[in-house]
């Protein structure tokens, strides 16, 4: 199979993380990198690729798909730009601020007849694939309600390069909060294990208390259509951990798993225990999308599910600034 030419907008420590996987599937041939820091064109000058601070110069290049990479912020007016070279984009999660952004950003697509997916990396991360096994076998019956939440003392500043300022993290004008940080990994997990479902209602309680001058809490409701109640929710002020990650309540029986997963996940009955370790299998996006471009297979995240998973992030902006519950059709 022919080899996928691409080229990196905003080349920190996650589009580090891309590079290294998009090299090791052998499907890709990254051949440059579009960033504002001198530091990180000179890293990507020391990887073997070409490297510029000019968007346009950057997007006259043989470059057939664009990993969008920058702070959350400049998404939008980078796809945008992307979509109107003809070029197919990969989008870092949160594909955008808000919703109306991320419509416009996959019509954009649509209109230049070009691929645009976002990189969910927690779609596979373990604790989800137990409890998409566990629900899928049909192991608490049909779903009643769920919790998919955690809770930790501090936000993500500190993970990316220190060349670049960390702070945006906890910024809101960069797009920082945890609510477009670990919101999009939690909705988006909830979305697709009731694949199927539409989200009808939204009410969410979105503050900002501690950290820089953005949220640093989000507690997220959304009824489905079936009248499924789930939670989604991160804290970044709490100095005590929940046990678990995951409750689903069923009609048979109730699942607890904590993050990560531990490898298992236990499903309580009325009188049983059972320690599950079956999940489902990880597959690797960057190939997916790969095979998607040069021999049609169906994308994993289509643009259309992680359009839905910012829906649902607006409307929980929307309802934690009013206080009352959105209707939604998501």
């Amino acid at each position: 199979m022919e080899k996928v030419r691409a080229g990196i907008i905003g080349f920190g420590r996650v589009a580090g993380g891309h590079l290294r996987t998009m090299r090791e599937t052998g499907l890709y041939d990254v051949v440059g990198v579009c960033d504002i820091t001198e530091s990180r064109r000179e890293e990507a000058v020391a990887e073997g690729m070409r490297a510029t601070d000019n968007l346009d110069e950057f997007l006259g290049w043989d470059i057939e798909l664009v990993l969008i990479a920058t702070h959350s912020a400049a998404h939008y007016a980078d796809a945008l730009k992307v979509a109107a070279a003809k070029k197919h984009m990969l989008i870092e999660k949160p594909m955008s601020l808000t919703g109306p952004e991320a419509e416009e950003m996959v019509q954009a697509a649509k209109d230049n007849g070009v691929m645009l997916t976002m990189h969910h990396n927690r779609h596979y991360d373990r604790d989800y694939c137990l409890v998409k096994h566990a629900v899928l076998d049909g192991a608490v019956g049909e779903i009643v309600a769920l919790e998919n939440r955690t809770m930790g003392a501090r936000p993500a500043v500190g993970f990316g390069v220190p060349d670049y300022n960390q702070q945006w993290r906890v910024t809101a004008a960069a797009g920082g909060g945890t609510l477009l940080d670990f919101g999009p990994h939690w909705v988006e997990q909830i979305i697709d294990l009731m694949s199927g479902h539409k989200v009808v209602s939204v009410f969410a309680d979105v503050r900002h208390t501690k950290w820089g001058d953005s949220d640093d809490l989000f507690d997220i409701v959304m009824v489905f259509d079936n009248g499924v109640r789930a939670r989604a929710a991160k804290a970044d002020i709490s100095h005590y951990s929940l046990p678990y990650k995951w409750i689903v309540l069923g009609t048979e029986a109730t699942l607890v798993c904590a993050r990560g997963g531990g490898g298992e996940v236990t499903v309580y009955g009325e009188d049983s225990e059972e320690v599950r370790t079956d999940a489902v299998p990880r597959e690797n996006l960057h190939a997916n999308i790969a095979r998607h471009l040069r021999e049609g297979e169906e994308l994993i995240i289509t643009a259309e599910h992680g359009l839905r998973v910012m829906q649902v992030l607006h409307a929980a902006r929307e309802s934690g600034a009013s206080g009352k519950s959105v209707d939604v059709e998501i």
